[in-house]
């Protein structure tokens, strides 16, 4: 299942789905509710791809952790991780 599919019918991703970044993201001070260590936090990046890599627990399927090329994990909101290929 795709990226845009998990999407559209609230499901998550399979663990290590390649995913896509949005270039622009929130800003760090505006991830304070995502209640994960500052160091994922500090891992987001704009436009980098990665694994899909699971979901934080307790936010309801909302916060997805990435991991990228670097083997950092970063937390993102769901709304800024796509398939490779989608614009």
């Amino acid at each position: 299942m795709t990226i845009k599919e998990c999407k559209e019918n609230s499901r998550l991703p399979e663990y290590g789905t390649a995913v896509r970044i949005a270039e622009t993201i929130a800003p760090e001070e505006d991830c304070g509710s995502f209640f994960v260590q500052d160091k994922h936090i500090k891992a987001r990046k704009p436009g980098a791809t990665g694994l899909y890599h699971g979901y934080v627990p307790g936010a309801g399927g909302d916060v997805w952790w990435v991991l990228h090329e670097d083997d950092t994990v970063g937390a993102y909101e769901f709304t800024e991780v796509f398939d490779l290929e989608e614009e």
